[in-house]
């Protein structure tokens, strides 16, 4: 299965709100939100079955943007949340075989989930995602952690 983990683009330091759940995206994280869909939708990249995001605002509106490139319905998970886990984040990963799914959300979780599957719970933080990132892992299930591959990074402008 290969897993993308995306980090939401670029985002607005503060809300009308001043909630940061609610802070949305420069047009710069607008752009980068755009490109990533891009990305996924090309014939040579194995193309999400399934585009999973945080309620927040910022990563609803990165995800937006695959979610209409690729005519998949949104998908709401609040263990995506910034304030969720890695473990949380994991457990959004199904159990059954599909090709390939789309995780949207926050650093430092994503980050942290790229070094976890990667390299297992205790590897050394060497990932440091930033806005508007993607980063593509071929993963075994069920062992999830620790089992991963690393086949391609992309981000606007990179």
């Amino acid at each position: 299965m290969i897993v993308y983990i995306i980090r939401h683009g670029q985002a607005e330091n503060q809300s009308d709100s001043g909630r940061d759940a609610d802070r949305n995206l420069t047009e710069l994280g607008r752009e980068q939100a755009g490109a990533i869909s891009q990305y996924l939708a090309r014939p040579d990249t194995q193309t999400p079955t399934r585009v999973f995001a945080s309620p927040y605002t910022r990563t609803r509106q990165t995800a937006g943007a695959i979610w209409k490139a690729l005519d998949h319905p949104e998908q709401i998970d609040d263990r995506l949340a910034a304030t969720r886990s890695v473990s949380d984040l994991l457990s959004v990963i199904p159990d059954m075989d599909l090709p390939a799914i789309a995780l949207v959300s926050h650093n430092p979780i994503v980050s942290r989930a790229v070094d976890v599957l990667l390299a297992g719970p205790s590897a050394q933080h060497t990932c440091s995602m930033r806005p508007g990132q993607l980063i593509a892992l071929r993963v075994d299930r069920p062992d999830l952690v620790g089992t991963a591959e690393l086949i391609a990074q992309f981000r606007l402008g990179d």
